[in-house]
């Protein structure tokens, strides 16, 4: 007797939708772009459980008829082609036919569609792929598709899935790149009775943006809408300022279809390589429209990839349309004080008193923010040597006429080696490049790196901070002016799964709306450091792993002490620089920032001399 026999279908099934029907956001895609094919204009998608117990998906599209909503259901039974010449000039998101037919393989599936100009709409029941049910039905003109109790008959496929958050995070992210790369469809998303998304479908994408990512990233994107040879390509080229930690921002449709692709992830690396730091990775939203025969559609099982007919014409396009799009602006960075970290706004026509505030410059632009943070910050453990040397630090420092410090003319010939106090005795000179603060210590020039320094004070305060808590959390300090900070959809629901660890980090929060929170207490630092920086730093490394150890929230803490440190071209005045010297002497390795940069460097007055042909 033979080996090789037919499979039942009702296994076939299940072999088939483990390609397409992954995980609820899988459900959630397919179902959507059937209502976009059905030319809906209103798209609203209801989830229970993170969709795992309930995804409802409602549209004003042409609906179907009786025949059709039967047919639907059946493998390999559509209504976008008819031979495979069309997969050529495709218009249309969905072509294969397997999306229902495998949906209704792992779930419990109703379906009712009406015909606008019918007066009866129909009913269609199945269950894990079994017809229960065909009846007519009152019901509103377009589709409305109801998928319950996903994978219950395929127990190693459920046991895969995440947490329901988690899921329902998915979903979010994906309904909100739809509604980017669709703006004239208005986007509808509730989670467990509570609406997360909703877009007005006006069709401006400036408003789809920002009712997802607020003014802030609406104010730091640029808009494009250019032709470049086969190619049309439109959407948001973000600044580099907004740049991520990862490509998680980076969202790409062609003909509408969201897709991965390795050619434009290097035309976009490509165009920002000398804006953006190593690790960092653009904000940036394209839809590309390629002509279908140009384009194969059908090469992954999820259509997430797609095969152009030139790799090498497609990465010059995406390369110039996005590299025109930053020469055509400046990147002058002019931040609000007020608004990105929650600062007092300075009195119309009065400059701020320096014994209140400490004046930080806006990199490049020269705007100076008045930070409502006290120039010399008070520690709590400080001894009353170290209080002493912060009052003097605040009288006028004489430079060449500095009397000589004993213990220094004592040991005017020591070795090499220096203790890092002894930088308090230096002679501070200035600040070279807006960033190298220069000091003169006996026969020595020292260069010290002031966002490195910052970096590393705040972090390891931050680990003192941590370690001293007994596992209860960071000591946190009131904000003066709390600090509003505006989510997407997503990362609202992210930071909601995920409270008790960033509260355990310092930050405490309050939600104030459907994506938005107020800041008002940060970790308690004896440093000014800028609270939506730190905050945002926090969560984005976070989301790319979630701490489960408090040696991996530290690891987070890291990241968040370098966002919020004084950045480079940052101004320091005289008083700033020895309140950082003074808290870097107290570090117990202060010559390198947590990521293993050097902080500082020492050239000798010798090496200086031979430069010069002085000696030989």
């Amino acid at each position: 007797m033979g080996r090789i026999h037919s499979l039942d279908q009702a296994t076939a099934n299940g072999i088939a939708a483990g390609e397409v029907v992954e995980r609820p956001s899988s459900v959630v895609k397919e179902l959507i772009e059937n209502s976009i094919d059905a030319g809906a204009t209103v798209i609203t998608i209801e989830i229970t459980g993170g969709g795992i117990s309930l995804i409802r998906i409602a549209d004003d599209g042409c609906g179907m008829d009786e025949e059709d909503a039967y047919l639907a259901f059946q493998c390999h039974a559509t209504s976008k082609i008819n031979t495979l010449d069309d997969l050529f000039s495709l218009h249309t998101m969905g072509f294969r036919g397997e999306a229902l037919s495998s949906i209704s393989a792992t779930s419990r599936v109703n379906l009712q569609t009406r015909q606008p100009g019918t007066d009866t709409g129909t009913e269609v029941i199945l269950e894990a792929g079994i017809l229960l049910k065909t009846a007519p039905v009152g019901c509103p003109s377009g589709t409305r598709i109801e998928v319950r109790d996903l994978f219950y008959n395929l127990p190693a496929r459920y046991k895969f899935l995440k947490k329901d958050q988690t899921e329902a995070q998915y979903i979010t992210t994906l309904c909100e790149r739809f509604s980017m790369i669709r703006p004239d469809i208005s986007f509808r998303l509730i989670s467990q009775g509570k609406e997360i998304l909703h877009t007005p479908g006006n069709n401006d994408a400036v408003s789809s943006l920002y009712c997802i990512y607020g003014k802030q990233i609406v104010d730091q994107c640029i808009r494009v809408d250019d032709a470049y040879g086969e190619l049309h390509i439109s959407g948001f080229v973000g600044k580099p300022e907004i740049a991520r930690s990862n490509r998680g921002e980076q969202t790409v449709f062609v003909n509408d279809r969201l897709i991965r692709s390795k050619t434009i992830s290097s035309a976009i690396d490509e165009a920002y390589k000398t804006m953006l730091m190593k690790g960092r990775y653009a904000f940036l939203i394209l839809s590309i429209q390629v002509p279908p025969q140009l384009v194969d559609v059908n090469v992954h099982p999820q259509k997430a990839e797609v095969r152009f007919w030139n790799d090498s014409e497609v990465f010059r396009c995406v390369y110039h349309v996005v590299h025109n799009a930053l020469q055509s602006t400046s990147h002058m960075i002019e931040p609000h004080a007020h608004a990105l970290f929650g600062m007092q706004e300075p009195p119309a026509g009065k400059e701020g008193n320096m014994e209140t505030a400490s004046e930080f410059p806006a990199a490049i632009s020269g705007e100076t923010i008045k930070y409502a943070y006290p120039v010399q910050p008070q520690l709590s453990d400080l001894s009353e040597k170290a209080q002493t040397y912060r009052e003097n630090a605040a009288k006028t420092i004489s430079r060449d006429d500095e009397a000589p410090n004993p213990a220094v003319t004592k040991e005017s010939h020591r070795p090499p080696g220096f203790s890092i106090s002894d930088l308090q005795n230096a002679r501070y000179m200035g600040i070279a490049f807006t960033t190298y603060i220069l000091l003169e210590m006996e026969h020595y020039l020292i260069l010290l790196d002031q966002h490195a320094a910052h970096e590393k004070i705040l972090f390891e305060q931050l680990v003192k901070k941590h370690s001293l808590s007994s596992g209860k959390g960071m000591h946190t300090q009131p904000l003066l002016v709390p600090v509003f900070v505006t989510l997407t959809p997503s990362d609202f629901q992210y930071l909601q799964s995920v409270s008790a660890l960033v509260e355990k980090a310092g930050y405490r929060f309050e939600p104030i709306g459907d994506h938005e929170i107020i800041l008002r207490e940060i970790p308690h630092l004896s440093q000014p450091f800028q609270p939506m920086e730190g905050f945002l730093a926090l969560l984005e490394s976070m989301k790319q792993e979630t701490p489960k150890t408090d040696e991996e929230l530290l690891l987070h803490l890291a990241t968040s002490a370098c966002k919020a440190a004084v950045k480079g071209h940052d101004k320091l005045d005289e008083l700033e620089v020895k309140a950082l010297l003074l808290d870097l002497s107290a570090l117990d390795n202060p010559y390198h920032c947590p990521h293993g940069r050097p902080v500082m460097i020492r050239l000798s007055q010798k090496d200086l001399e031979k430069e010069f042909k002085r000696i030989v």
